[in-house]
């Protein structure tokens, strides 16, 4: 990037920016190093998968996780929808446990991904597993909308992922609008963006959107779709402002 003085002013704007704003850079990490995900899958009966989430532990120590199998579908419109579960387990030394199970429904119109993700006590992904079905040959595929993977280095990259921790049906939507259009969005990023819900005052609650563990955008939640759609524009608005932050900000160490 050409430092020019806009540029520098844009930088030194950024700096000044609430505490929030933490700059942090992932390299090369290398999942399932120590704790595996796998998806077991019995296909044997048409049209409807048997799935079953597994970590295994590859090491002497002991782990405290949190699991989320998640399936997610998208039609040739990039209409999307997610189901997910989730919850908390232990793995003894060298241990093998099963998770979860799911049927999972395979519609010939539509592409399904589904998803193994595997979670420390700071919440940073260290295991990940997925399949992905089509409408043209229904067998896992290198690249997909949802979630890539890339090699770097000697890790795996996840990109463009979104999860969603919401209890109400307008956090549900809000989730849905803003997913759809980050999916479409050209900066998907390594970063984990994060859409949460929390209780509020009396009977309201509190959207909140965070690239890793920072919040980058927050609003009390309203049931009317179009202040969720909104609101999903501008929170995907700040995610994204904040992206190019954290990316002038490593081109600007990087060469000085």
């Amino acid at each position: 990037m050409n430092l020019n003085s806009s540029n520098i002013t844009n930088l030194k704007h950024w700096l000044f920016l609430p505490v929030f704003l933490f700059y942090s850079i992932v390299i090369g990490q290398n999942f399932n190093a120590e704790v595996e995900a796998v998806l077991k899958i019995d296909d044997t009966k048409d049209d409807l998968l048997e799935v079953t989430g597994v970590a295994t532990n590859k090491t002497e120590g002991n782990f405290s996780l949190r699991y989320e199998l998640a399936v997610i579908t998208s039609d040739e419109n990039k209409n999307s929808s997610r189901n997910s579960q989730e919850g908390r387990f232990t793995l003894g030394s060298n241990e093998t446990k099963e998770l979860s199970t799911t049927s999972v429904s395979v519609n010939p119109t539509q592409q399904t991904i589904i998803l193994l993700l595997l979670y420390d006590l700071d919440e940073k992904v260290i295991g990940t597993a997925r399949q992905v079905y089509n409408e043209k040959n229904e067998e896992q595929q290198s690249s997909e909308n949802t979630a890539s993977y890339q090699k770097e280095n000697e890790g795996i990259e996840l990109t463009g992922f979104v999860t969603e921790n919401t209890k109400t049906k307008p956090g549900r939507d809000f989730y849905d609008f803003f997913y759809q259009q980050y999916s479409l969005s050209a900066s998907k990023s390594n970063k984990m963006i994060h859409v949460d819900e929390t209780i509020s005052f009396g009977r309201t609650t509190r959207i909140i959107v965070k690239v890793e563990d920072r919040v980058v955008y927050q609003f009390f939640a309203r049931p009317r779709l179009d202040f969720l759609k909104e609101q999903a524009n501008e929170a995907l608005r700040q995610v994204n402002r904040y992206l190019e932050y954290l990316e002038n900000r490593n081109e600007y160490n990087t060469k000085y």
